[in-house]
C-alpha cells in the first residue's frame, strides 16, 4: 500500500463490521473441521455461501433470481448434503453435527460480510473515494486481526497456542507457509478484483475450489462412497453451471 499510495477519507466502520464476520467465517470453518468435518464437504458447503448471499439479497435488497439460479444453489448445497451422507461410517457422529453447525454459522457470517462490503461500496462512493486493491486488503485484513486477537485473548487461546508452537516447532513451519501463501493469493484476489470483470474472479475463485476438492480427495486420502461420489458430482455441476451460465451472459453482451 505504500508503494502504490494509500486512500485517504476510506470510511472505517463497514470495514470493521465486514473484516470482524469475515474472519469470525473463518474461525467457524476452522471449528466445523476441528470437529468432525472433513475439508472436502466444509469446502462445498462454503462454495454453496452464495444462499445466504442470495437469501439477504431476497429479503432485504428486493433482488431477483432465476429458476437456473436457484437450482445451482440447490445442486451445490444438496450435493454437499449427500457427500455427507456418504462418508464411510465411524465414531464421532456428535461432533460431525457441531461440525455442520459450525459450516452453517459461517455461512451466516459470509452473508453479512457480503452484506457489509456492498455497503462499503456504496459508502465509499458516496463520500467520492475509491479505495485500491490494497487498500480494501490492508484495512480488511487489519480489522481481521484485531477480531482475532480480541477473541483469541478472551477465550485465553493466545497462551496455549504460543505454547504448542513452541512444543512443536514443525508446525510453526507450516503455519508461516500457509500465512505466506494466503497472503500471496490474497494480492492476486484483490489485483484481480481491481483490474478485471468479475467474470474472472468468479472463474478463477471457482475452479480453485473444484481442484480444492479433488486434490484433498486424491493426495490426502479421503475416501468416499459412491453416494459421496455422487454428491460432489451434483456439487461441481452447480458451480460449472454457474460459471457457463456467467459467460453466457458475457458473450451475449458483446
Amino acid at each position: 500500500m505504500q508503494l502504490t499510495g494509500a486512500t485517504k477519507n476510506i470510511p472505517q466502520m463497514a470495514f470493521a463490521i465486514s473484516g470482524a464476520s469475515q474472519v469470525s467465517a473463518k474461525a467457524c470453518t476452522s471449528l466445523a473441521l476441528a470437529n468432525g468435518l472433513s475439508f472436502p464437504i466444509a469446502t462445498l458447503a462454503k462454495s454453496g455461501k452464495m444462499a445466504p448471499v442470495m437469501f439477504g439479497s431476497l429479503i432485504l435488497g428486493g433482488a431477483t433470481y432465476t429458476l437456473r439460479e436457484y437450482l445451482q444453489v440447490a445442486l451445490i448445497i444438496g450435493g454437499t448434503a449427500v457427500v455427507s451422507m456418504g462418508k464411510k461410517k465411524g465414531g464421532g457422529s456428535a461432533s460431525s453435527l457441531i461440525g455442520v453447525a459450525y459450516i452453517i454459522l459461517s455461512l451466516v457470517l459470509d452473508g453479512v460480510t457480503a452484506g457489509f462490503q456492498k455497503r462499503l461500496k456504496a459508502e465509499t462512493a458516496k463520500a467520492g473515494v475509491k479505495p485500491k486493491p490494497y487498500d480494501f486488503m490492508f484495512w480488511t485484513n487489519l480489522y481481521m486481526c484485531l477480531t482475532a486477537m480480541v477473541i483469541s485473548g478472551g477465550l485465553g487461546e493466545v497462551g496455549t497456542g504460543l505454547a504448542y508452537c513452541a512444543g512443536n516447532p514443525e508446525i510453526l513451519e507450516k503455519i508461516i507457509k500457509f500465512a505466506i501463501c494466503s497472503a500471496v493469493g490474497q494480492s492476486f484476489i484483490f489485483y484481480t478484483i481491481a483490474n478485471f470483470d468479475p467474470l474472472i474472479l468468479s472463474t478463477v475463485t471457482t475452479t480453485r475450489k473444484i481442484f480444492s476438492v479433488l486434490l484433498s480427495i486424491f493426495l490426502k486420502g479421503h475416501t468416499l462412497s459412491l453416494t459421496g461420489w455422487t454428491g460432489i458430482a451434483m456439487a461441481c455441476s452447480g458451480i460449472l453451471s454457474e460459471m457457463h451460465a456467467k459467460m453466457s451472459g458475457k458473450a451475449k453482451a458483446h
